[in-house]
């Protein structure tokens, strides 16, 4: 591809988050143009291919695939529907951005990668939060070690959702769904929890279906062991009535939390602290030395651009988008089984297979408890 050509631009996939792509192309309008999108209800897709101008529509992703303007797909299917398209659109000589959850299972996500290197093509999983200012500013913050060796961390996905959300067709069921608030809600800063701490040694969680009448679980709560030593906490539900995205990462006297803020502490004569105003200064100085980022599609969508056009891996590729799936999947099979599990999840293991951890993972369905107790 020329250098300075624009990128043909293809949808897969019209429901809702398909407008978060088509917003984060138009908005970088002098790289790319949308030139197709599909959908399975026809309807759905002339909607969205009319908000621009010669865009076509169609209800068979093939046809799209096979028209050589079209340089870059997005997939934005339901999540049981990703590996399929994903493959073909690699296969079809198309670079592909998709949605998460990634994959299904491991063992999905390890053949997107496979395709994507065999066809020397570039794969994107939109985890845009990656881009974004203030989780960077914490990245920084901790790899260059301004609050010490992290002692504490903590992390809350809590969001509330009403019967009529799972309503639509594929919620809440495990063969199309794939999980429920973990896989679903919480992906998105649980993948920031991870890539801030590094590895995961082992899991240990609890899970369960409280307040909906649907199989996936409603309510996550986990231990989670990093190689580098740090113990974490981490709770995602979508029971919440009050909302809370929120992370905690502290040293012995500096830390540093999400919603962006910085604290500092000293010991007094009891041991008990007081505030190091010097201390939260010079955190918010290094943390300022992060002047930029993005908290919408247009990340991952340059950052592909970018990768193409210099021939580079992308920031959050297959491999990167993969460390969730398996940190999930360890969480489903630790909350059946009841014992902690080690990573990594081998390939023999049942529970890297989608067919595996579909069968074995513990199903809700028993729906609100408050009414049945009544």
């Amino acid at each position: 591809m020329k250098p300075n050509l624009r990128f043909g631009i293809g949808i897969i996939g019209c429901g809702a988050i398909s407008s978060a792509h088509w917003t984060g192309y138009a908005a970088l309008a002098d790289e790319c143009e949308i030139k197709a999108v599909c959908d399975l209800d026809a309807k759905r897709a002339r909607q969205l291919a009319d908000k621009g101008v010669g865009v076509e529509a169609y209800d068979d992703y093939r046809e799209l695939l096979a028209r050589d303007d079209i340089h870059i797909v997005s997939v934005c299917t339901p999540p049981s529907f990703h590996r399929q398209p994903v493959q073909d659109a690699l296969r079809a000589g198309k670079h592909v951005l998709v949605e998460k959850p990634f994959g299904a299972s491991l063992q999905e996500c390890d053949e997107m990668i496979e395709t994507a290197r065999a066809c020397g093509r570039k794969l994107v999983v939109t985890f845009q939060y990656r881009y974004r200012r203030d989780f960077n500013q914490v990245r920084h913050l901790l790899a260059c070690g301004a609050i010490g060796d992290v002692v504490f961390a903590q992390m809350n996905a809590l969001y509330w959702r009403g019967a009529r959300y799972y309503e639509v067709p594929w919620r809440g069921k495990w063969s199309t769904e794939c999980g429920g608030v973990t896989t679903i809600q919480a992906i998105h800063p649980l993948d920031i929890f991870l890539w801030l701490l590094g590895d995961v040694e082992s899991v240990y969680a609890e899970m369960d279906t409280m307040a909906h009448d649907v199989e996936v679980e409603d309510i996550a709560m986990a231990i989670i062991r990093f190689k580098s030593g740090v113990v974490a906490q981490i709770a995602c539900t979508v029971n919440s009535v009050k909302s809370d995205i929120s992370m905690e990462f502290s040293g012995r006297n500096r830390a540093v939390s999400i919603p962006l803020a910085f604290h500092a502490v000293r010991s007094n004569d009891r041991g008990t602290p007081e505030i190091d105003e010097a201390g939260i200064r010079e955190l918010e100085r290094i943390a300022a030395q992060i002047e930029t980022g993005t908290d919408d599609h247009t990340g991952p969508i340059g950052d592909l651009f970018a990768a193409i056009r210099e021939d580079r891996e992308p920031l959050v590729g297959g491999p990167q988008g993969r460390n969730v799936t398996e940190t999930i999947a360890a969480m489903y099979k630790s909350a059946t089984t009841g014992d902690a599990v080690r990573l990594p999840i081998a390939k023999d293991d049942p529970w890297y297979t989608t067919a595996g951890l579909q069968q074995l993972v513990r199903k809700g369905g028993r729906g609100d408890r408050t009414l049945q107790q009544k």
